[in-house]
């Protein structure tokens, strides 16, 4: 019976032993691509009355979705940011990622400046690849020479002799024989082909060729890989540095059981999270001033697939804020989608608003911002909430502004017996505010309140009157605008 057991027990071992060498050799044997991609300031030159940087976003979008799900890619950028800066070099998708709709967001948002430094890209490339065991497809795009390296050829033999598993292919978009030369010398340098292109169809048909490289490689894994899928994929949660100061935790609930598997404690503004494959919701917890318990909101249920990454990539939203609306009495901000009604985040006044207009972390979609202001216990103004910015636009790993700038002061009188007052809007849809005197006394009458732009009537409520007097009518409010009204009382 011991025999027995024994046997069983080295035939398992060797089962999860095989399936994980399985599982490398695939990972190892599957080709993977880098786009390197020309954004110097040379690139808003024309081919045929088009800028070059706009036929290359169009290839890229009909390229980069047509490889085999099998290959990872990554996508390196030169000259995007700034003018003569050789070093304007950046690595905006890292090699091995899944996720092709960011290669894409991030193409489309290339906006040519700066230098060429050709051998200063394929550096920081390659050596981001030196533990790589699969070998990388390099695909360079340049419309012209090395403005940074003297001797780039010679820089790209050392680096393909360094051993790195990468094969460097080059595309001489619309160049003259001087510039063809030395791009050509490169590719040979890199172990790959060169091709030329003049107008938009060249530049796609030698994208294809490498593609079918690629494909070509792919199938040979394939033929050569038993088929073995790891269950562990990994969740990698991304964010502006700057939103991070909001959030106090990240929780990660398996949908199966709602079981809480995972807390993180002060996010970072990238981090990794492995887990079983399956469905998961990750649910933000937003700080609340005075160690209240967090605000959460839902991110969303995301699936996880073995052996592969899932990047939730979140954007910002930052608060630009009129001094002189600094110290509105707001009672609670509420952030909801316009595209997602599920979605709300409120964060209450807890005795200070610490936490209230620091910036947010969210994921993309279109929001709403709004304040509701019973600040208090004594308060009795109402918990409606007030819209002060509509139709947000937050993208991933972007920053969104909010600027406040626009209120009403109401002046306080000598002596008064007015209770409440309400401003009712001109424009249909939008929100009228309606402020009361708390419980122990008129002074949130006279506080300094963030609306929307546009037209209002004034309606005061004097205390033992049956209906409410009309103190101002067409009060225009304009954008920028806190304006200080004397009701005549």
């Amino acid at each position: 019976m011991k025999r027995l057991a024994f046997l069983v027990l080295v035939l398992f071992v060797g089962f999860i032993f095989t399936l994980a060498n399985f599982s490398q050799c695939r990972a190892e044997n599957f080709p993977e691509v880098m786009f390197v991609l020309d954004a110097s300031g040379s690139m808003w030159g024309q081919v045929d009355g088009k800028p070059k940087i706009e036929i290359v976003k169009n290839v890229m979008q009909e390229m980069v979705p047509a490889f085999p799900p099998e290959v990872r890619m990554g996508l390196t950028v030169y000259g995007h940011h700034r003018k003569g800066d050789c070093n304007d070099i950046e690595i905006l998708v890292p090699p091995g990622s899944m996720d092709r709709n960011k290669i894409l967001n991030a193409t489309q948002q290339l906006n040519p400046k700066g230098m060429t430094p050709i051998a200063g890209a394929v550096h920081m490339v390659t050596e981001a690849l030196k533990t790589n065991e699969t070998e990388t497809t390099v695909i360079l795009l340049s419309d012209g020479e090395e403005t940074c390296d003297d001797h780039p050829c010679e820089a790209i033999r050392r680096i393909k002799a360094s051993g790195i598993k990468f094969i460097l292919h080059v595309v001489g978009f619309d160049i003259n024989d001087q510039q063809k030369s030395q791009l050509s010398c490169i590719a040979q340098a890199g172990g790959g082909q060169y091709f030329e292109a003049n107008n938009a169809s060249a530049l796609l048909n030698a994208f294809q060729s490498v593609y079918k490289e690629v494909v070509q490689k792919v199938e040979k894994a394939k033929t050569t890989v038993k088929k073995a899928v790891s269950r562990l994929g990994k969740i990698q949660i991304t964010m502006p540095a700057a939103a991070t100061i909001s959030l106090n935790t990240i929780k990660i609930i398996r949908k199966t059981d709602g079981k809480l598997l995972k807390t993180i404690k002060d996010p970072a503004a990238d981090s990794v999270h492995p887990l079983l494959s399956g469905d998961y919701e990750v649910v933000a917890g937003f700080a609340n001033s005075n160690y209240k318990p967090d605000s959460d909101v839902s991110l969303g249920i995301f699936t996880v697939t073995g052996g592969e990454t899932l990047t939730i990539d979140l954007g910002v939203m930052t608060f630009n804020i009129a001094d002189t609306l600094k110290k509105i009495p707001a009672g609670a901000v509420i952030i909801t989608r316009a595209d997602k009604p599920s979605f709300s985040l409120t964060l209450p006044y807890n005795g200070n608003d610490y936490y209230f207009y620091k910036p947010k972390p969210l994921p993309e979609g279109t929001y709403n911002f709004a304040v509701h202001y019973q600040r208090g216990y004594l308060y009795k103004t109402e918990t409606t909430p007030v819209l002060l910015a509509e139709n947000i636009k937050i993208r991933p790993g972007e920053n969104t502004v909010v600027t406040m700038d626009t209120g009403i002061l109401i002046k306080e009188p000598a002596d008064s017996t007015l209770v409440s007052w309400e401003l009712v809007p001109e424009e249909k849809g939008v929100q009228t505010i309606k402020i009361n005197s708390a419980s122990n006394g008129a002074y949130p009458l006279w506080e300094t309140y963030a609306v929307m732009p546009g037209t209002y009537n004034l309606l005061g409520y004097i205390e033992g009157m049956a209906e409410p007097l009309p103190l101002g009518d067409g009060l225009t409010i304009s954008k920028g605008e806190l304006l200080t009204f004397d009701t005549g009382l």
